[in-house]
């Protein structure tokens, strides 16, 4: 179960709280940690992008937007490692088909997401910037997922 916190504290610093299963202390650290992330990301960005004015002020708004809708998905697939790790002692045939099958809907939510956005994206900011734009999120969200899956165990 030691593995289980250490993920949920990595997942959660991407995503919305989940305020009635932490601890204040928790929740502050999660809620330290995600500010982090996302100070992290928007450095990565104004370093990276070479906005325009204009462009400046068209996307921040809609970049706000897009990550929460991200960390919308985020949570639901926080729910799904919970879940692994509440079942990891005993998983069943059942429990891991639906564990994948809940993970694959997810993911799928999160390229919808990326597409959506990509294509709003494209009417304040040209195909180049988008491009870069999304190399950054991606390589970022690599990483942060790199990092969760090093304290995932292979299902046995």
């Amino acid at each position: 179960m030691k593995y289980a916190l250490s993920l949920m504290f990595l997942m959660l610093i991407q995503t919305p709280l989940y305020a009635q299963s932490l601890s204040v202390t928790t929740e502050r650290d999660i809620a330290i940690s995600r500010q982090m992330i996302n100070d992290k990301r928007n450095t990565a960005l104004a370093f990276n992008m070479s906005f325009t004015e204009a462009e400046k002020d068209a996307f921040w708004p809609l970049y706000r937007k897009y990550r929460d809708a991200m960390s919308n998905v985020a949570s639901r697939q926080l729910d799904v490692i919970i879940d692994f790790a509440n079942h990891f002692d005993n998983m069943t045939e059942e429990k891991a088909q639906e564990l994948l099958d809940r993970n694959l809907i997810y993911e799928e939510q999160a390229i919808k997401v990326k597409q959506l956005y990509v294509d709003k994206f494209r009417r304040i900011l040209p195909n180049i910037k988008v491009a870069r734009l999304m190399q950054i999120e991606s390589r970022m969200d690599t990483a942060i997922k790199m990092k969760l899956s090093e304290g995932i165990p292979l299902m046995e």
